[in-house]
């Protein structure tokens, strides 16, 4: 397939961005970085420019006459005693170990703080994409596949990470390459003009092939993309595969996308050769015309000749690793611009919802009644998921929501949890209403257990504790233990080798769904909200554990009000209150008065 074609100025465009936001990131240490860099690459071009008069004062022997910085140097050791060729290459010599030794504490000092910038920034960037998601709403999260979130937190995020470092060393080799060059000056302006001009083709070269660099960076982005999707898939599918013999079908369509990232990559790597041979002939080139012009027409002598073969050599590997360098950035730079592109669009959520805020609510009514008025939740793009007109739930009732598969009763009870906001109409609990602004507090009253049940790689305790993993200490185990027997999960921990502080790996793979849905019904229970609403978070449990579950809860009502949506039998017969969803509209059907009211 050929590479897209893409601007100039959007592939310039992505890299001033990139480097805006490092600059942004690096803030007031950014000059002291700059500056260890450049110290680093002027003692590396002073280095270079020391060997000349030590040739010089070699080939001459102290006969002949010495001009330049040959002369200038001797002359000036000779007025300080220190006259025979002996004397003079000993303390050129040890001037340059001192140089030597300097520079390595300064690219020691580079090294490191270089690394802190580019380590540094791209777990920034990873935090700050992180909090972004963690702090999007629900909505605005559902209208993403999490095979690209997957592919943004770790395949983009780790690219980047490699742009930096690449950057780095970039910017190193491009202040040794302008050494360089400074010190082809000092031996011959003239040949460091036609050094200067050598490099300016070479550069030129390298901006042009960036352009393909970047469209060739673009494929691999969303090839990349569809290896995570691909991957999602087969790990998510996997059992039903297994179940239907479909794992060469996975394995299929896992090797395509993998065959387009390679072929991607290969040809990348076949540009990235092609440029590094034209910088090498160009190099190559640049060398003999300097040595052959040096020679012939600017009459150099043997040392200043030798050190400039000394710049060239020192010269070419430093152009072909910044030139490669500008290809392997091009390249990444989709991935920093796939970042920034999702997080912009967060930001645009998240400031959209904040301009809908107004004061948050001090206090929250525990015992009021929930009662939703003319709502309607809308989807982006405008259709109406669910409707609900006049329904009003007492405080310590159980409350069932049944309808079919795709009537809308899982957005009904993402609105109740706060997951999602009415776009008309008001969802109330006494004088409260569902908004912007009172949203934390409305959610820090409910508990809520989805149907697939969120289990981490951590003890039982700490699973039933989340996400308040600091209340382990404050909360004793009798409370936990009472939770357990409502949710008839105590026999399940009971039957674990260390009890509460077993060790659930894999998100509790070891268990049966319907054992992992009673765990999660414990942690929802161990939530100091005063209303619980299960999104058939019992659907796993056979009818004579989940009737038993559900009496359980029934039991506790009075403490708290309980909305679950199921499709069985037993919750339906348990409830106080039953609420029907079709076709995107929730009403109540049934209403027992003497239960509800307790």
């Amino acid at each position: 397939m050929p590479a897209e074609p893409i601007s100039g100025t959007r592939a310039i465009g992505g890299f001033r961005d990139l480097l805006g936001a490092i600059v942004a990131f690096a803030g007031p240490n950014l000059p002291g970085t700059l500056t260890v860099v450049a110290l680093g690459a002027l003692l590396d071009g002073f280095g270079i420019v020391m060997l000349l008069p030590v040739v010089e004062t070699v080939f001459a022997q102290g006969d002949g006459e010495q001009t330049g910085l040959t002369a200038d140097l001797t002359a000036w050791l000779t007025v300080h005693g220190i006259d025979t060729v002996l004397e003079q290459l000993a303390a050129m010599g040890a001037v340059f170990l001192l140089l030597v030794a300097i520079r390595s504490a300064v690219l020691l000092k580079r090294d490191v703080v270089l690394m802190e910038v580019s380590q540094g920034f791209t777990d920034h960037v990873r935090r700050d994409f992180f909090a972004l998601l963690a702090d999007a709403q629900w909505p605005v999260i559902k209208s993403y596949r999490k095979a690209d979130l997957l592919n943004q937190m770790t395949t983009n995020i780790g690219r980047l990470g490699q742009t930096m470092s690449i950057l780095s060393k970039g910017l190193v080799t491009l202040a040794l390459g302008i050494a360089c060059l400074a010190a082809g000056f000092v031996v011959s302006t003239a040949l460091g003009i036609m050094l200067v001009a050598f490099t300016l083709a070479g550069l030129g070269s390298a901006v042009v092939w960036s352009r393909r660099s970047r469209a060739l960076g673009s494929r691999l982005t969303r090839a990349n993309r569809g290896i995570m999707h691909e991957t999602t898939l087969f790990l998510d599918g996997l059992k039903a595969a297994k179940a239907a013999r479909a794992e060469e079908e996975l394995a299929r369509r896992f090797a395509a996308r993998i065959a387009e990232s390679r072929e991607v990559q290969v040809s990348f790597v076949r540009q990235q050769s092609r440029l590094r041979n034209a910088i090498q002939f160009i190099a190559a080139l640049a060398a003999l015309m300097v040595l052959l012009l040096g020679f012939a027409v600017f009459d150099l002598s043997g040392g200043e000749l030798l050190v400039m073969a000394a710049i060239v050599m020192r010269l070419s590997p430093s152009l072909v690793t910044t030139f490669g360098g500008m290809q392997q950035i091009a390249h990444a730079l989709p991935a920093f611009s796939s970042i920034r592109e999702m997080e912009a669009n967060l930001l645009a959520a998240r400031e959209l919802a904040q301009d809908n805020e107004k004061a948050a609510v001090s206090s929250f009514p525990q015992d009021a009644p929930l009662t939703l008025r003319n709502c309607q939740v809308v989807a982006p793009g405008g259709a109406v998921l669910i409707r609900a007109e006049a329904i009003s739930i007492p405080s310590g009732s159980l409350v069932h929501i049944g309808g079919p598969s795709g009537a809308g009763k899982s957005t009904l009870v993402e609105l109740i949890a706060g997951l999602q906001l009415p776009a008309t109409g008001r969802v109330m609990r006494g004088d409260i209403a569902l908004g912007e602004s009172t949203r934390a507090a409305w959610q820090r009253h409910i508990a809520f257990a989805p149907q697939e049940p969120f289990l981490f790689d951590g003890t039982v305790r700490e699973n039933l504790l989340w996400p308040q993993l600091d209340r382990a200490a404050r909360i004793p185990d009798t409370v936990i233990r009472q939770a357990l027997d409502q949710s008839h999960a105590a026999a399940i921990v009971d039957g674990l080798p260390e009890g509460l502080d077993e060790p659930l790996l894999d998100g509790g793979a070891r268990l049966s769904g319907g054992e992992r849905q009673r765990l999660c019904l414990a942690r929802a229970l161990l939530r100091p909200g005063n209303l619980l609403v299960l999104d058939e978070a019992t659907s796993a449990m056979d009818p004579a554990l989940e009737r038993a579950v559900v009496s359980s809860l029934k039991a506790d009502a009075a403490r708290r009000t309980i909305i679950m949506v199921s499709h069985s039998q037993n919750a339906r017969d348990l409830a106080d209150i039953r609420i029907a969803v079709a076709g995107g509209v929730a009403e109540i059907v049934s209403f027992d008065h003497r239960s509800a009211a307790g």
